[in-house]
């Protein structure tokens, strides 16, 4: 391909890219647009859903009063304590599942099999252990986060260009230079993968948690609402929730992209 042809090429690439994006901005505020006219719709067919504006009111009022902080303070750091010990634990875990092939005969099935179980099974147990509070809730995080974590690490790295590994010892890299400068790198995409599902369950595990026992939380606060009747709290509760997984899942995925561009 000559010069010519590679500069018209990527001429025109960066001239489509940024098109690209505004219709891509213009799609996801397309479909934020149809939520919203549904749930106005909705408003107008039943009682049981409140106005939009009524429920925006109530969610700022919420943080103006300083009700909603405890609780939000408590429910993300049963999510980010419980997401933080899944990733210590699942990663070297699964680094060694796939990286030896016996322990992958051996854990595979067992691991998958495991996957399959409802977690939320466990919450009693956890309770009986820890009490309830946000210890509970953490380690039904964790519980949660494991598999998800483990299962994307073992695939990533048995997925590592065989090639890579053998120029790592033979220039004599060591184990740790071997995890951080050929696996990881290299594996980086199918673990951020891990991670965000890890995230999104941890956060799940934790709200539903939350409905069954807790002394604060969102979902403890959702219930209440729910309880009492009082639907513009309630609502506006789910609505902080539904934002708090937006932005921790934009950050994985932000950070996903910038690791596959860099492996790339």
């Amino acid at each position: 391909m000559s010069a010519a042809v590679e500069t018209d090429l990527l001429g025109r690439a960066e001239t489509q890219t940024p098109d690209r994006n505004y219709l891509y901005t213009l799609g996801r505020l397309g479909v934020i647009a149809i939520l919203v006219a549904a749930w106005t719709l909705a408003t107008r067919v039943t009682d049981l859903v409140p106005a939009v504006n009524e429920t925006v009111t109530t969610l700022a009022d919420g943080f103006v009063a300083g009700w909603v902080y405890p609780h939000l303070v408590s429910t993300v750091r049963a999510v980010i304590g419980g997401f933080l010990v899944a990733s210590l634990i699942g990663f070297p875990a699964g680094f060694l599942i796939g990286r030896s092939h016996w322990l992958g005969q051996v854990f595979d099935p067992l691991v998958s099999g495991a996957f399959a179980v409802p977690r939320i099974i466990f919450f009693p147990i956890l309770l009986r252990i820890f009490g309830v509070g946000e210890s509970a809730e953490a380690a039904m995080a964790a519980i949660s986060a494991l598999f998800p974590i483990l299962i994307t690490t073992a695939a990533g790295v048995r997925e590592v260009n065989p090639t890579l590994v053998k120029m790592g010892k033979s220039l004599n890299l060591s184990t740790w230079q071997m995890v951080g400068k050929i696996y990881v790198p290299a594996a980086a995409p199918s673990l951020m993968v891990g991670f965000r599902i890890g995230f999104s369950i941890s956060f799940i595990a934790v709200i539903i948690a939350e409905f069954f026992a807790a002394k604060a939380g969102l979902g403890l606060l959702v219930s209440r609402a729910y309880g009492l009747l009082q639907l513009p709290r309630m609502y506006a509760v789910v609505i902080l929730i539904v934002l708090i997984a937006l932005a921790g899942n934009l950050t994985l995925w932000l950070f996903e992209r910038r690791l596959r561009a860099h492996v790339a």
